[in-house]
Order: C-alpha cells, then structure tokens, then sequence
C-alpha cells in the first residue's frame, strides 16, 4: 500500500496563530527530558495549559519554570510520578481524574531506553512497565473523564514502521529470557500499537481520537543507546533523522491542535507519513486477547502493590 503525507513539517505559515487562538489543557507524560520537554514547552508558547508528568521532582520543577517562560498566562501544573510502577500509575490516574476536570489532551512520551531494567516490586519488568504497561492503565483509567470532554485527543508516541512481530507478555517479564534490548524495544512499540487500535476501536462511537506518532530518529539521550548500524538503519526509514527535539515535535502539535486531525482516529503515523498498520493489528481477535492478557498483567501488579 502507497503511504500518504499526512502531516505538513515544518506545518504552514500562520499555524501559531491558529493554534493560540485555542487553549486546550494538555498532559505530558514524560515530559522532562527530550522530545517530551520540547514538546511542553512549545505547546506552552502555542497558547495550552501544560500538565507535565516527570518522575524527578527536581526536573518537573525546573520544566515547570520553562514552561512558564514559554506561557505566561496559564496556570500549568506538574505531577511526581514513577511509571514503572502500576500502585503509582493508579494514583496519579486518581489525582488527574479529581483535578484536571477540563482535561482534554493527552500525549504519552515517557519511556526507558530499552534493555532490561530489573523486576520491580510488582512483578513486571521496569522498562516494560514504563514503556508500555503504564500507557495501558493510565488510559484505561482516564478514559472515563475524556468522555465528557469535547473531541479529545491522545497522542502516543510508538513507531508503526517497527517491523511486527506478537509480542509475548511471559517473555518480557522473565529476567532470564535472552531478548536483547533492539527485541525488547521492537516489543515495547508493538504492544503500544496493538494497544492503541484496540482502544481506538472500542472508542469509535465516541468523540475520543487516539493515534499512535513515531517521531523518527531524533538527536535525544535515547538515541546515544543505538549502535552506528542501528542508527544508518533508522535513518534510512526516518526523514526527521537528526533533526532536534523541538523540530520533531511538531507533527506531534499538529496532530494534538490542528484542525486538520479533528475526528482522526486509530492512525498511525511516522514523522509526516501515515503509516498502514500489520495485518495482524487489524486482527479483532489478535488485539483482544493481547488486551485480555495485558489486564491480567495488570492485576498480578496490583496485586503485588508493597
């Protein structure tokens, strides 16, 4: 199938006017490093109300003032959180639901450099639990207050150009598995994508738009964990390969602001590129057992709480 611009980068001339005209409330997960920092602080300078999620306090604190620099006349908020945690997930699902009324975008960032990262308190492997686990719940969680919102937005960030393979919960969880951390990044993203069309799905008969964005390789910290031949790889798929934080968050803007993505659901999009997703994503029955044994997963980790 012939992949099709979707989202104009740079976007044209006039969109920061248009998109400060509008003041959504938008939360960050992951937001005080990388593309995540850069794409709070530029939504901030858009005209949004900025809600960051950070797991230092320190850092939160310190984007929280840039933020502010960027803008001034919001009241933008930060929130304390370990992600690799389900009990932590759990509360600050609670706290956003009682405290964010008027939340109405939301972008997943937050995410570990892969490679295993040790078995938490609850059973589940940390960087999975980050990566992946964490988007899972915090949504499911939320979902609730986006319903009584007018045309939310979600923005996950997870590359569709990850070549697909069904990823294996047990496995991702076993210290002792010999997956490498190119595997365990390929199965964080695929559990992502799986995820996201299934939840888009089930919200199709409401005003929700969840789509998954894979911003290409970017120069961040993360990318400093990638071998030169994994980086020639990614190259070769990603037209924003090199470019700055600030520079790739852009179509992550447009797909939050533009009016251009208004009632655009269950996409998946690399950079300016819609994507087509595996044949095995758009599988009904793939996708609910996948979410089945995710809820589980979830269970056996709350269940582990202290």
């Amino acid at each position: 199938m012939k992949k099709a611009k979707a989202i104009p980068v740079p976007p044209p001339p006039g969109y920061l006017e248009e998109w400060r005209a509008t003041n959504n409330t938008c939360l960050v997960t992951g937001a005080t490093d990388g593309i995540g920092r850069a794409l709070a602080i530029r939504l901030a300078d858009a005209g949004q109300t900025l809600v960051i999620v950070g797991r230092s306090k320190e850092k939160v604190s310190a984007v929280l003032k840039d933020v502010g620099d960027a803008g001034p006349h919001h009241s933008h908020r930060g929130f304390v959180a370990d992600l690799s945690l389900i009990s932590e997930v759990d509360r600050l699902a609670d706290e956003i639901s009682q405290k964010l009324p008027n939340l109405s975008r939301i972008v997943l960032c937050a995410a570990e450099t892969p490679g295993f990262r040790g078995i938490t308190g609850e059973g589940i492997e940390a960087g999975f639990a980050v990566n992946y686990l964490s988007r899972f719940q915090l949504l499911s969680k939320i979902t609730p207050l986006l319903k009584d919102q007018s045309a939310p937005r979600v923005v996950s960030f997870a590359s569709p150009v990850t070549k697909f393979e069904l990823p294996d919960l047990n496995i991702l969880n076993d210290p002792d598995c010999e997956l490498d951390s190119w595997d365990r990044g390929r199965a964080h993203t695929n559990c992502n994508l799986l995820f996201l069309m299934e939840l888009a799905d089930q919200l199709k008969d409401t005003d929700i738009c969840i789509n998954a964005f894979g911003p290409g390789l970017v120069l961040t910290k993360q990318m400093q964990g990638y071998s030169a031949m994994r980086r020639f790889w990614l190259g070769m798929k990603s037209s924003l390969v090199g470019k700055s934080a600030p520079y790739a968050a852009l179509p992550a803007m447009h797909m939050l602001l533009s009016p251009d993505f208004a009632g655009k659901t269950g996409g998946f999009y690399e950079c300016g590129t819609k994507i087509p997703p595996d044949t095995q994503i758009l599988s009904k029955e793939i996708r609910q057992q996948f979410w089945t044994e995710t809820t589980q997963l979830v269970h056996l980790a709350q269940a582990n709480k202290g």
